[in-house]
């Protein structure tokens, strides 16, 4: 299965250099179009080649992303992003990412600049990494995914989140806020931890909203602590529904 997953990236990478890269330069209008259509088919090719190594995945609900949206998410491993790809409609969103992702990381690197997805490091630079969220919430017009916990989390429990990126993109930008809930792929956070948990991956992703965030700036980080407890709640929810 693990090994599909790098065949399947090595047929791809051809399409996105020599026909998406080149067909966003020559049509900049069409540039969400493309990655979006790109992107899609990456994340449902992925878990089809996860599937037959006894993976299992669930969506339910729809990320509406024809106009700005604020999507916050609580992030348990790499494969969170294909499921909120996938469940965005009719563009995938940009990702507020860490600089590391940014270069040398085989097509998800050029796929985050297609994005144009504020690029942060907020540890070295936390000042700069508000400044491109800013900037983000003006240039990204399908919407921007927020990963308020800051790292992926080691038991699957929801961390704590730091509420800077949300704070700042609802100063800049009153939009509706959606949540995805994601469970079941905390076990395999990092791509070396998929050699041999692929059978033990039992992904599910859930939108909730919209929300609409508050007019009283004042009132913002109230505002994301009520997210915060929505996802708790719901995650515990699903895990005893089963």
């Amino acid at each position: 299965s693990v090994l599909l997953v790098g065949l399947f990236f090595l047929l791809n990478s051809p399409v996105l250099r020599l026909v998406v890269v080149p067909g966003a330069w020559l049509l900049p209008r069409g540039r969400f179009l493309l990655v979006s259509l790109f992107m899609k088919w990456m994340s449902a090719g992925i878990w089809a080649c996860l599937r037959l190594g006894g993976a299992h995945v669930r969506r339910s609900g729809t990320l509406p992303t024809g106009q700005p949206v604020l999507v916050v998410a609580n992030h348990q491993g790499l494969l969170d992003i294909l499921q909120i790809s996938l469940l965005a409609q009719p563009r995938v969103p940009a990702f507020v990412t860490r600089r590391r992702y940014s270069r040398f990381v085989p097509l998800v690197s050029a796929c985050i600049r297609l994005l144009g997805s504020p690029i942060v490091d907020p540890r070295r630079d936390p000042k700069s990494a508000v400044e491109a969220v800013r900037r983000g919430v003006h240039e990204t017009p399908h919407g921007l995914v927020i990963f308020p916990e800051g790292h992926r989390s080691l038991d699957g429990a929801v961390r704590p989140f730091r509420t800077a990126g949300i704070e700042t993109v609802l100063s800049e930008r009153r939009m509706p806020v959606y949540l995805v809930v994601n469970d079941g792929v905390w076990r395999q956070r990092r791509l070396s931890d998929l050699l041999f948990r692929v059978h033990l991956i039992d992904a599910r992703s859930e939108v909730l909203g919209p929300f609409d965030p508050p007019e009283d700036p004042e009132g913002v980080p109230a505002f994301v602590e009520e997210l915060r407890g929505r996802i708790v709640a719901r995650l515990e929810q699903v895990r005893r529904s089963g």
